[in-house]
C-alpha cells in the first residue's frame, strides 16, 4: 500500500497548559463517546481495550506507550498502548488494566479511571475500547520482555512542536484511508494509536473532535474491499 505525506494543520490549535489539561481530561467522562452499531462489528472480531495512561511532571504531562517485542505475531515492534483481549466475564476497563500490569508493572489499584474515548476497530480483527487513566506520580515500570521491546513516556507539550505532526494519505481499492504520526525525541506513534492519542488530547484542550463516526465509515469501506477481494479469489 503506497503512501504520500499531504498537507494538514496540526491537530492540537491550543496553547499547552498542564493545569487546564489535566482539569479537562479530569471531565471526559462527561463527554458521551460514539459507539459503533453492533450490526456493523463482524461477529468474528475480538473484543479489546487499551489503557491511555497520563500523569502530571512539574509543569508538564507524560503519557505511556509500549514499543511491542518483535517476536510477537501481531504488530511487531511498533509503538502502542498498553493492551489486549478481554478475557472471560471482564469488561473493557477491566481488560486494560490487567494488561497494563502484565505488561509494564503497574499495579491496576494505582489507576484513577477518567472515562473512555470513541470505539475503534483494527484490521487485525479487534472491536477496541479505549480506556483513559490517571496516575497521580511517575510509575515504577517493568516491562515483560515476553510483550514488551521498550517503554516511552513522551511529554505531552513535546506532541504540540509543529514539527511533531504529519498525515499521510493511501488509496486502497479506492477508498482513501488517512493515517497520521506523531513524534517526539527518541521516539513516534502512527496509525490507530496515534488517533487514539489525538483524540483524548484533543478533549483535554477543549476541542470535542469526536473520532468515531470517521472510524466507523473506514471500517465499512475496509470490510467492503475484504469482500470484494475475498469473492474474487478462486
Amino acid at each position: 500500500m503506497a503512501s504520500v505525506l499531504v498537507s494538514a494543520p496540526h491537530p492540537f490549535r491550543a496553547r499547552f497548559d498542564a493545569t487546564l489539561f489535566e482539569t479537562r481530561l479530569r471531565a471526559i467522562d462527561r463527554r458521551e463517546p460514539f459507539r459503533f452499531p453492533s450490526e456493523s462489528v463482524p461477529d468474528s472480531f475480538k473484543r479489546s481495550s487499551v489503557l491511555i495512561c497520563f500523569w502530571r511532571e512539574a509543569s508538564d504531562l507524560h503519557v505511556l506507550l509500549t514499543k511491542r517485542a518483535t517476536s510477537l505475531r501481531g504488530h511487531p515492534g511498533q509503538m502502542s498502548f498498553p493492551g489486549g483481549r478481554l478475557e472471560d466475564g471482564e469488561d473493557w476497563t477491566a481488560g486494560a488494566l490487567r494488561e497494563t500490569e502484565e505488561e509494564v508493572g503497574i499495579p491496576r489499584a494505582r489507576i484513577e479511571i477518567l472515562g473512555r474515548l470513541d470505539d475503534a476497530w483494527s484490521g487485525a480483527g479487534h472491536l477496541l475500547v479505549p480506556i483513559v487513566g490517571w496516575l497521580d506520580a511517575r510509575p515504577t515500570l517493568a516491562p515483560n520482555p515476553d510483550e514488551v521491546e521498550a517503554i516511552h513516556t513522551p511529554s505531552v507539550s513535546a506532541l504540540f512542536a509543529p514539527d511533531a505532526y504529519s498525515l499521510e494519505q493511501a488509496d486502497v481499492g479506492g477508498d482513501v484511508y488517512y493515517n497520521s504520526t506523531l513524534r517526539w525525541e527518541g521516539g513516534s506513534v502512527f496509525g490507530l494509536s496515534s488517533d487514539l492519542l489525538i483524540e483524548a488530547i484533543e478533549w483535554a484542550i477543549g476541542l470535542d473532535e469526536h473520532h468515531g463516526p470517521s472510524r466507523l465509515s473506514s471500517l465499512e469501506s475496509w470490510l467492503r474491499v475484504k469482500a470484494a477481494q475475498e469473492s474474487e479469489s478462486p
